[in-house]
């Protein structure tokens, strides 16, 4: 803030004593700069400028004291020091007709100011202010707008007739909205709520983004009188974020896989490798699927990867599961409801059916249908038509219907428990997803994976995970499968610290697997590149081999750990010296 208040006061006076007279004080004027005198509770100071009026007069001093106003008395908050004090214009009397005496905070007069003087004193200040504000607006670099109570520019700095090819001449003195859209100045909207706006994006002209911070100018009463604004141009970098993202999707272009929605299921094993095969064949058509697999094997990831490899991919993706639904409530989410017989009132809810539209609706745990939902099913299948629930009306059924069980429903229908005709008409084409503990070599991958995406969700550095924990997750079961695997890794890199991935981190259930004996060989899986062959489930070294079959183990589990000797030590169940001597044995390099 400026300190604008500083007033130089004058400090040359002489007190008028109460037994002094009129040529007393005629005398004193002809020699001093001023004169004060007290009468009862009042304040007076004569001037040279009073001169006149006292050699014209020859009566009682009191009596030509009384043709004059009193002097206003001014007691400011605080002294800059002897000769300056601050005060604001708000204190100064309505009448300035006669000099003022400013007192100190005990009440003793300190010195006195006239108008004129303080007219002056003012104007200098203004100056001073001007040359500082021009100083400023030379100096920052964003553009600065201000305007007065009917939305008239009074100041436009450098750095806005820059901004905007308009220069000084041609807009000081015109309303802002001559020149620029009404609807988009945020002066304006100051100017008429009132409120402060700071850091908010706005596109003020075409070509042009800016951060605007804008500021209503108040007067001592509170009335709006005119409004501020400043605004950094932050066009270069609007464009380079455009460049980036343009540069950016030019990478992801020549990436391989990259808008491949299977990219996220693939991995290092045949059986994965198969259910990713089949799905993107099934998915260039509009036939029902029916996926197999145990809960959290990512039956649901799968059927989203199929619809969005489609032909309808920007089409709605609905999921339901089928067990989580009363019954009752079933038939009108999937096929829709029509009411309001009783209350006249036409009431109509489309289901999931008609909602996906040319999309795919995902239906979980279908083996949980009624038989008459299984028979309503049937027939929207076969006929691409069905009713909502209440009506007459025959819709038709563009979505493609991708269903899901844990269960063997070719036995169901066996037992009687699951309708042969429904099963026939969605198993065109099933795939079985396999539970994670049959596809260990894929845990590295899915661990980086989870890893990267949980790194960057809660900006977090990205931890490497140590061979323990490899080797943890190498030995457990996965009874929650990929979902469990998904909630480990994001409780461990929430937990995290630092950049390493420790065993500390993991539940509890994977510590007691870091105590197992040495000896017991276990297939830690490593990441490697989608290009490699599919392996098979390693085996530790047994006493009965060649040393052909030795060696080709050996081999196996180096390949497998990338190259790390501790960890192909672990799976081969052997200490890792006796891994170097075997290799030294059979001429491999170590």
């Amino acid at each position: 803030m400026f300190n604008n208040e500083q007033i130089q006061i004058e400090k040359q006076w002489t007190e008028l004593q109460p037994e002094h007279d009129r040529d007393d004080l005629l005398h004193l004027l002809e020699s001093e700069p001023a004169v004060w005198l007290q009468q009862g509770m009042e304040h007076y100071v004569f001037t040279r400028t009073d001169l006149r009026f006292w050699r014209q007069w020859h009566g009682d001093l009191a009596a030509g004291v009384s043709c004059f106003e009193p002097s206003a008395v001014l007691q400011p908050a605080n002294w800059q020091d002897a000769s300056y004090t601050c005060m604001t214009l708000a204190q100064l009397p309505t009448s300035l007709a006669r000099p003022i005496i400013v007192t100190s905070a005990d009440g003793t007069p300190q010195g006195w100011l006239c108008a004129d003087r303080l007219a002056a004193q003012l104007f200098r200040q203004k100056q001073r202010a001007e040359q500082y504000l021009n100083a400023l607006l030379d100096t920052v670099t964003d553009a600065v707008t201000a305007v007065d109570g009917d939305g008239t520019v009074i100041c436009w700095n450098d750095t806005a007739a820059q901004m905007y090819h308009i220069p000084h001449e041609r807009i000081i003195g015109r309303t802002i909205d001559e020149l620029f859209n009404p609807e988009s100045l945020m002066l304006l909207h100051v100017l008429d709520k009132g409120r402060k706006v700071r850091n908010m994006y706005h596109q003020s002209s075409e070509g042009t983004h800016v951060l605007i911070n804008a500021s209503p100018i108040m007067d001592a009463s509170g009335t709006i009188v005119g409004g501020l604004a400043s605004e950094q141009d932050i066009t270069h970098l609007v464009k380079l974020n455009q460049e980036l993202s343009t540069a950016q999707a030019s990478i992801h272009e020549t990436l391989p896989r990259s808008n491949d929605p299977f990219t996220l299921l693939d991995g290092q094993s045949h059986s994965i490798s198969k259910v990713v095969r089949i799905g993107k064949k099934v998915a260039e058509l509009n036939t029902p699927v029916l996926l197999y697999g145990e809960t959290g094997s990512g039956k649901e990831q799968l059927a989203r990867a199929i619809h969005l490899a489609g032909a309808h991919a920007d089409a709605p993706f609905l999921s339901v599961n089928c067990g989580a639904i009363p019954p009752g409530l079933l038939d009108s989410e999937l096929f829709g409801f029509i009411g309001g017989t009783y209350s006249n009132q036409d009431i109509q809810e489309a289901g999931k059916l008609e909602q996906a539209g040319e999309g795919t609706l995902f239906l979980n745990e279908i083996d949980r249908l009624t038989p008459e939902m299984q028979n309503k099913l049937y027939r929207a299948l076969k006929t691409r038509l069905f009713r909502r629930y209440g009506g007459q009306e025959e819709l038709p059924l563009h979505a493609r219907i991708i269903a899901a069980s844990r269960h063997d429903l070719e036995k169901l229908v066996t037992s009687g428990q699951f309708s042969s005709e429904l099963y026939y008409a969605l198993g065109i084409v099933t795939i079985a997803v396999p539970p994670l503990r049959e596809r260990r070599e894929d845990i590295a991958i899915l661990v980086h994976m989870y890893l990267r995406e949980f790194a960057m969700q809660y900006h977090r550095p990205l931890p490497k995970p140590t061979p323990d924990v490899m080797l943890a997750f190498a030995r457990y079961d996965w009874p929650g499968n990929v979902a469990e695997l998904r909630a480990v890794i994001e409780r461990c890199v929430i937990l995290s610290d630092g950049d390493e991935l420790n065993p500390e981190l993991l539940p509890d259930a994977f510590q007691k697997l870091l105590h197992f004996p040495s000896s017991a060989p276990v297939h830690v899986p490593i990441r490697r590149s989608h290009n490699e062959e599919p392996v098979i489930q390693h085996q530790g070294l047994k006493a009965r081999i060649t040393d052909e079959e030795e060696k080709q183990r050996i081999e196996e589990a180096i390949r497998k750990a990338s190259g790390n000797k501790s960890i192909a030590a672990r799976m081969l169940g052997i200490s890792r010296g006796t891994l170097y001597n075997k290799m030294s044995k059979h001429g491999m390099d170590s």
